[in-house]
């Protein structure tokens, strides 16, 4: 009991110096953020021989004390006033909150902006992202109708306040660069379960994939820079320094036929390093996503003098649009509309850099919007068996377009 509760301590102190490190300086002033361009990571793996010494848990980068711490013919048209009130009074059977409204808001901004799917595909996205709930905060500190991540709505190069705090660069990091942790293990474990030479030439495989991936999701860390001090990225390219060496140790083993033994006690270390990155993401999120919903509570309640769940459950549209111009811009339903129409065509075209066939091309852009393209790239490549939640999502929405279609078609 005495040692579990010491890990647990050891844990909690590390979250704790994980929500102040890296943002300030040594005199314990806010450190100032540097506008640079990122340097690209190394491709190029460690040298065959000799084998380096196993590091050990408490040489990761990020886990350090100084690191961690906490229809075509609809295609972008605008429905007319008629098709409007048809497609709410369906989505209000689903159930949707402020149907409506949600269906007029994002047929102006395909009227506007226009895009490349048709007003029911955007409908059936923010429908399975909040059900029409568009001041919510997800637990990993999305917002707003779209449920867009601060990394995401800077990508797209739109303007406005966006609320990004220690926690949230902390945690985002640590999810990103512990991917490539994340195929080590499942390759280990590969090799763990039969180490014979099928089962080699396939973790070789998965490893030249694990490789080929290893950077992929940096590219969100990057928009982050201009908001970060100069140690974020620092500490990112360290990490991926990192990964190169646990990726290039893996290929060292598998070259020289290592022992079942020898790539168990590898898997074991790469797992404890991954499970602690994902303490932090998981620690680091949660703080930063209770902190957003408490400033959007307090601005509602100052503004307009009521409780804030009444304000969200009866005057959102109009709430929304105050916490976009105050607060974060994720809340405001105008502009995450206009997002969601810019989001989509970005997941459009790396689905269709995959290689998709067009007769998939709804399924996997709502897979790339869920889960990311780090994400399903690896499940694609086999280096994730499942990703429940993102296949059925790119089930769910589909189907819920088809449904809203049928209102539209001519009778």
């Amino acid at each position: 009991m005495r040692m579990k509760n010491t890990s647990v301590l050891l844990t909690s102190i590390l979250v704790l110096l994980l929500g102040t490190a890296g943002l300030f300086d040594r005199a314990g002033e806010p450190a100032t953020p540097v506008m640079r361009t990122a340097q690209p990571p190394s491709d190029s793996a460690p040298p065959p021989q000799p084998d380096p010494p196993a590091p050990t848990n408490a040489d990761h980068p990020l886990l350090t004390p100084a690191a961690s711490g906490l229809s075509q013919e609809l295609l972008a048209t605008a429905p007319s006033a008629e098709q409007e009130i048809s497609l709410a009074e369906e989505m209000n059977r689903w159930p949707t909150r402020d149907a409506r409204e949600l269906v007029s808001v994002i047929s102006s901004a395909v009227g506007e902006v226009g895009g490349e799917f048709p007003v029911t595909y955007l409908l059936a996205i923010a429908f399975a992202e909040t059900s029409g709930k568009v001041l919510a905060v997800s637990p990993a500190g999305a917002a707003g109708l779209a449920q867009a991540t601060p990394a995401a709505y800077l990508s797209e190069r739109f303007e406005g306040r966006v609320y990004i705090t220690n926690e949230y660069l902390v945690g985002t990091r640590a999810y990103i660069m512990k991917k490539p942790l994340g195929d080590a293990m499942s390759i280990a474990a590969l090799l763990i379960k039969s180490n014979d030479a099928p089962a080699r030439a396939r973790a070789k495989e998965l490893l030249a994939s694990a490789q080929e991936l290893r950077t992929e999701g940096i590219e969100e860390l990057e928009v982050l820079e201009p908001h970060a001090p100069a140690i974020f990225m620092e500490r990112v390219r360290a990490a991926d320094a990192y990964n190169v060496k646990t990726l290039g140790e893996l290929e060292r083993l598998l070259d020289r036929r290592a022992s079942t033994a020898e790539i168990r006690r590898f898997r074991d270390r790469v797992e404890k390093e991954y499970r602690s990155l994902m303490r932090v993401q998981q620690i680091s999120w949660k703080r930063y996503a209770d902190d957003l919903a408490a400033a959007r509570d307090r601005l509602l309640r100052a503004e307009y003098g009521m409780d804030p769940v009444k304000v969200i459950q009866t005057r959102a549209y109009e709430a929304g649009e105050v916490l976009g111009e105050r607060l974060d811009a994720r809340f405001s339903p105008t502009q995450m509309a206009k997002f969601l129409t810019a989001h989509l065509s970005t997941k459009r075209r790396e689905a269709l850099a995959l290689g998709v066939a067009d007769h998939e091309l709804e399924e996997w852009t709502a897979a790339l919007y869920n889960g990311g393209g780090h994400n399903v790239k690896r499940m694609r490549a086999g280096l994730i068996g499942a990703l429940r939640e993102t296949q059925n999502y790119m089930r769910k929405v589909p189907a819920s377009k088809q449904r809203l279609d049928r209102l539209l078609a001519p009778s």
